[in-house]
């Protein structure tokens, strides 16, 4: 078999399977001994060197909750003119007036905010998000609720129970695959250093395509540092399908502001 044909999907598995995770399914033995022979490895030794010359991950970085008043950074992603949208398979409703789902390309050019608040046929986006970023300040910085989220003891019952103090992002949609955490008042400003198995190029950029309730103020965007096009996870709230918004595959960087008055 050429290694042109193992897939990217085959070689996280093998990845998994080596890291004896449960994760893994689909995978036979020529699949197994091909990504192996690609990445050099043909002996036990050399399968030690490779686990031993893995670098270690990199490290998310502390967020305080100013950090939500922050401007977006000019250097974050492309200039304006390159900005846009996809379409989602449900309506959008900007600023309070609601489009039809191919109509989001109206806004591109203009950086948005989209709000994921579990509703199945629709998502809420703005165009100026400072009085959501300053509602959810204040509801950090005073301990309790303020409208458009919830407090943890409010949150809305799912089929998954809500994680407390940290996030869980998947590989595919419906919380399958791989996954990762991120902690609360912790970000990855880049995701491409967050690495995704062990193999060159596997890391977490664009590869989200489903997010687990939580209990905390999280935001994904579209660029690395926290820049472009973002969106905003109401606490309690699953996202089963980013695609079913537009944002599958999407994300470079998160940002976990933590529990309301946590």
């Amino acid at each position: 078999m050429s290694s042109d044909q193992l897939s990217v999907e085959t070689r996280r598995g093998v990845d998994r399977l080596l890291r004896f995770s449960g994760n893994v399914g689909g995978l036979n033995e020529d699949d197994v001994l091909a990504v192996l022979r690609e990445a050099g490895i043909t002996t036990l030794e050399s399968l030690v060197r490779h686990a031993l010359a893995v670098p270690p991950p990199a490290e998310p970085e502390p967020l305080g909750s100013t950090g939500l008043l922050a401007p977006v950074r000019a250097d974050a992603g492309p200039p304006s003119a390159l900005v846009s949208h996809r379409v989602p398979q449900v309506a959008v409703v900007v600023d309070g007036v609601e489009y039809d789902p191919a109509d989001v390309t109206r806004f591109d050019g203009q950086v948005l905010t989209f709000v994921a608040d579990g509703s199945p046929d629709r998502v809420l986006a703005f165009t100026d998000d400072r009085p959501l970023r300053m509602a959810i300040w204040a509801a950090t910085a005073l301990g309790r609720s303020s409208a458009g989220t919830t407090t943890p003891g409010e949150m809305r019952a799912g089929p998954r129970p809500p994680t407390i103090g940290e996030v869980q992002m998947f590989e595919h949609h419906f919380y399958g695959g791989d996954w990762f955490w991120l902690g609360a008042k912790r970000g990855w400003p880049d995701l491409t250093r967050v690495r995704h198995g062990s193999w060159p190029g596997s890391d977490w950029n664009d590869t989200i395509s489903s997010i687990g309730a939580t209990n905390c103020l999280v935001f994904y965007y579209e660029h690395i540092n926290y820049g472009g096009i973002r969106l905003y996870g109401t606490p309690g709230i699953d996202i089963p399908d980013l695609g079913r918004i537009g944002w599958n595959d999407r994300i470079s960087s998160v940002a976990n502001y933590g529990p309301i008055g946590g």
